[in-house]
Formats: C-alpha cells, structure tokens, sequence
C-alpha cells in the first residue's frame, strides 16, 4: 500500500513540475510579494513566426496546389516545420482556407494543434490568420483606407496580467516602386495612427518592402524592427513595448512556400517604460 501512495505522489510531484516549467516559458516574475511593495506585473516572454504561405501553391496561384493524393503527406509537412519552430504565436499571410483540392479544411489538416485560430477574410490573393495557445479577448478586422488590392489587417487583441496585446496580422500593398509606395507608406501609417494609444503592439506581415529604411513610419513612431536586415526584411514583426530577445528564420527549400518564415522571441517591457 505504502508503494503505491509513494508512486501516486510522485506522479503529482511530477506534473505539477510540468505544469510549473510550462507557466515559465510564457511569462518570468522578476520579485515576490515578499520582497517589499507591490509586486510587478509578470514580463510576458514567448515567440512569434510570420509565414508567408503562398495559398500552399508557392505563391504562383490564389488557390491551393496541393492534389487529393498528395494531402496526407503535404499537410505532414507543413506540422512537422511548425512542429520544429514551436511559435507561441503563428501570423500567417496569404492564408488559404480550404488546404487541398478535394476541400479539406486548413485548421483541421495543418493547424489543429493551435486551440486559439483567428482568420481573416479572402479577397483572392489576400487572406490573412493567426494560431496561438493564448485565448483571443477579442479581434476585428480593418480595411485599409488607400489600397491597390483588398489589403487588411486582424487585429487581435490578447491579456497579459492587466496588460492587453495587440497583435495585428497583415500584408501590405507593394513598397517597392514609387507607385507602389503611394499605397504602402499610407497602410503603414494607418498602422501607427491606429494603435498610437496603445503600449503593446506587435506587426507580424509581409510588409512587401526591400530594404530596412521601408519601415522609416514604424521606426519615428517608436517601433522596433525585430528582423534588422539579417534576413530577407519583406516577411517581419515589428513591435512597441516588447525587447526583441533572439531573431531566427527557417528556410522552405521552396517546397512549403515560396517565402522564408522569419520569427524572434519577444519580451515584455514594464508599463512605465
């Protein structure tokens, strides 16, 4: 009898351990209520990958590529790369819902790990989602006010302690010609006059830029470019109220899409900062 309450507390003693380094990942504590004076609010800490995903047809169609035949293993594909980054947050540009040409839906056959899915609309080329482990409060979806294409952003809204997130999804308008910047310098500007009160923001797009200095409007507006040239910069986050803590970037062989995903860990900085 004495053995198997021993193997029973054990069995507790370990996953309460479990439970403990799962909380850890996602926020630190930097004092206890025992140290004196209030206890400040909990540093969020996790990591967000932006993925241009091509409508799983490597960008070449608005539609899926992948056959009937071919869905099993293809869809294994995408979970094992998603599998190996393990984003706490997941923003996903061009964004197809239906994954295969028999119908299969996206969320059942690749993202059904995320218990947190936000999807944006499809405007042909455009279609914008989110997968997380963190419960959504709230989200909407905002036009852009000048647009060549049906450009948009999901803004969704996340709580931290007392402490709200947006997290914004999105694919802009092209930078990269005079023309072109007629329609991105604005989208972009939309962006910082829209969350201009708030304290926690993070962009994950594919801003359709080529170099740093694009992101001149985010950058005066005291945002952070977490991907700082070190990669491609067209697929990035960009953040106010978090320290960029690490960058890193997965290369697609261009079998899974025809852009290389590009993430980094995020932490939060203290309100008064």
């Amino acid at each position: 009898m004495k053995r198997n309450i021993d193997k029973s507390v054990r069995r507790t003693a370990t996953a309460v351990l479990a439970a403990c380094a799962m909380l850890a990942g996602a926020t630190s504590h930097a004092a206890s209520p025992e140290s004196g004076g209030a206890a400040p609010q909990p540093r969020a800490r996790f990591s967000v990958v932006q993925w241009n995903i091509g409508h799983f047809a490597l960008g070449k169609a608005s539609k899926t590529a992948v056959t009937a035949e071919e869905s099993a293993v293809r869809s294994a594909e995408y979970r094992a790369m998603i599998a190996r980054l393990k984003p706490d947050f997941l923003g996903v540009s061009e964004f197809d819902p239906v994954f295969d040409k028999a119908g299969r839906l996206t969320t059942n056959e690749v993202f059904a790990a995320f218990p947190t899915k936000v999807l944006g609309p499809k405007n042909n080329y455009q279609c914008n989602a989110l997968f997380t482990r963190f419960p959504c409060v709230r989200h909407e979806i905002v036009d852009y006010a000048l647009r060549r294409q049906k450009v948009y952003f999901i803004d969704s809204v996340f709580l931290f302690g007392t402490n709200e997130v947006h997290f914004v999804q999105s694919h802009l308008d092209w930078f990269r010609t005079k023309d072109g910047q007629r329609y991105a310098l604005p989208q972009m500007r939309q962006i910082v006059e829209h969350f201009k009160d708030m304290p926690y923001v993070i962009v994950s797009a594919d801003f359709n830029v080529s170099e740093i200095g694009h992101f001149a409007a985010f950058a005066e507006a005291g945002y952070t470019v977490a991907n700082d040239g070190r990669y491609s910069v067209l697929d990035n986050v960009v953040v106010k109220g978090f320290d960029v803590k690490g960058l890193f970037a997965a290369d697609n062989e261009r079998r899974l899409s025809d852009h290389r995903i590009v993430g980094c860990v995020l932490e939060m900085k203290p309100a008064a900062e």
